[in-house]
Formats: structure tokens, C-alpha cells, sequence
């Protein structure tokens, strides 16, 4: 039984497509392992380094484990999202090198910048997330109630709550690449994100308040406003991207 062809190669059949995708399978589950392993052997200082936004904030920030599981539970998470983390440009890897061979040249031409500016993207988010938003986020929430109430975080609680304000504002980081893609495959022009503007500013509120773990404006502001600027930077990607009018038919 024939399987379709990579374009412009031999033909695979399918049990070699199968064979194939299991190979890839295999070494992304290997890498995965094998990273895993490297955050809970530096599990100390991954934990170390989730903590300094607090630390910056009060240097005697402590944590506290409330169940006789919480310890393994806070190494096993950090293992795990850690070594997903460290594994990802692997599954990017081998998930491009089996799909890319079957794609067309103009396909191509778009998937691999696309995929190079989403990593950039999603970095600079978590890097503005770790330095900026944890912080104005912690001091907010440990100043709620003033100095009557001493605070005692749970280790768990709080690994959580790092993990989740960094990966959701990461994504999000991620709309210029979003805007520009869709402008490329025509299903949006400039033009109408730009009228589009007053609508994408309120779900980018909404979408702030609920990355956000205050209920205060300022720190909302402090991951809408950002973005707000990137959907403007997507509107650009946009222009320059997107196919003219002789090709593409107005929307």
C-alpha cells in the first residue's frame, strides 16, 4: 500500500511512513528522558532561580510543604516542565523533519521563519513575564492585607504560579506571529486589523485578566499594554507579508 510522497521525492509506503514517525517518537521520548533527569539532578537551582522574583521582594521569602507529598510532588513538577522545556526544540525538530519533506517549496518558505519567530517571541514573553510582571504580581499580592498578616506559601502553590504566569504570558507574545501567518495564508489583511483595533484592545484586556492572578489594573495593565503594542507590531507583519491585491482578491 502507497502512501502520497514527499514533494518532488520517491514515493514512502505507509508502513515506512509509520516506521519513520515511531523513530522520531522515539528520540523526542529519549531526549525528554534524558533532560528530565538534568532538572531533577539541578533541581535546587531551578528551584533557586523561580524563586529570586520573591527573594527580590523580601530576601527571607520562604517556602513551606503542608503534606508529607509536596516535596516529591514540587521535584517531580519541576522535572517534568523543566524537561519539557529543555526537550521542546527536539519535538520541534523531529516533528519539522517528518512533516517538512511532504510540504511545497512556498510552504516551506513560510513554516520555518514562522516557526524561528515563535520561539523569539515566546521567549522574549517568558523574559518579561520572569523580570516584570512576577514581580509587580508579588508585590502586590504579599502587601494585600498589610503587615498584620504573615504570609506562608505553600512550595507547590507557588511553583505553580510561576510556571503559569511565565508559559501564558510566553504564548501570548506570540500574536505578531499569529497576525502575520493569517495575513500570509489570506485570511486577514492590515487594513482590517487596524479597524479591528478597538476590539482586539478588549479581548486583549480580557485575555490580560485572566493571565493575570491580581485583580488590580495596574498589573493587568502591565501584560495588556505590551500586548497591545504587539498586536500593532502584527499589523506590520501583516503589511509586508501579505499578498497583493493582483493576487489575492479583496477581502
Amino acid at each position: 500500500m502507497q502512501a502520497t510522497g514527499y514533494a518532488g521525492g520517491p514515493e514512502m509506503t505507509l508502513i515506512e511512513h509509520l516506521k519513520e514517525l515511531r523513530n522520531r517518537v522515539i528520540v523526542s521520548a529519549i531526549t525528554l528522558t534524558l533532560t528530565t533527569i538534568f532538572c531533577f539532578v539541578f533541581y535546587n537551582w531551578i528551584l533557586e532561580v523561580l524563586l529570586q522574583p520573591a527573594r527580590d521582594y523580601d530576601e527571607n521569602f520562604e517556602l513551606y510543604s503542608f503534606t508529607p507529598t509536596d516535596r516529591i510532588g514540587l521535584v517531580i513538577k519541576i522535572g517534568l516542565y523543566g524537561g519539557l522545556l529543555l526537550a521542546s526544540p527536539m519535538f520541534v525538530y523531529q516533528a519539522l523533519a517528518f512533516i517538512v519533506p511532504g510540504l511545497t517549496p512556498k510552504e516551506k518558505k513560510l513554516l520555518l521563519p514562522g516557526l524561528a519567530l515563535t520561539v523569539v517571541f515566546m521567549l522574549m514573553g517568558m523574559a518579561f513575564a520572569y523580570w516584570v510582571v512576577l514581580p509587580a504580581s508579588l508585590n502586590f499580592l504579599l502587601n494585600i492585607g498589610g503587615g498584620n498578616i504573615r504570609t506562608a506559601t505553600g512550595a507547590v502553590a507557588y511553583v505553580s504560579f510561576v510556571i503559569r504566569i511565565v508559559f501564558w504570558v510566553g504564548v501570548s507574545f506570540e500574536l505578531p506571529v499569529v497576525l502575520g501567518l493569517a495575513a500570509k495564508l489570506g485570511l486577514v489583511r492590515a487594513r482590517q486589523l487596524l479597524r479591528f483595533w478597538r476590539y482586539a484592545f478588549l479581548i486583549i484586556v480580557i485575555i490580560a485578566a485572566i493571565i493575570t492572578p491580581t485583580p488590580d489594573p495596574y498589573n493587568q495593565l502591565l501584560v495588556a499594554g505590551p500586548l497591545f503594542v504587539l498586536y500593532f507590531v502584527g499589523v506590520v507583519f501583516a503589511w509586508i507579508v501579505q499578498p497583493s491585491r493582483a493576487v489575492q482578491s479583496p477581502a
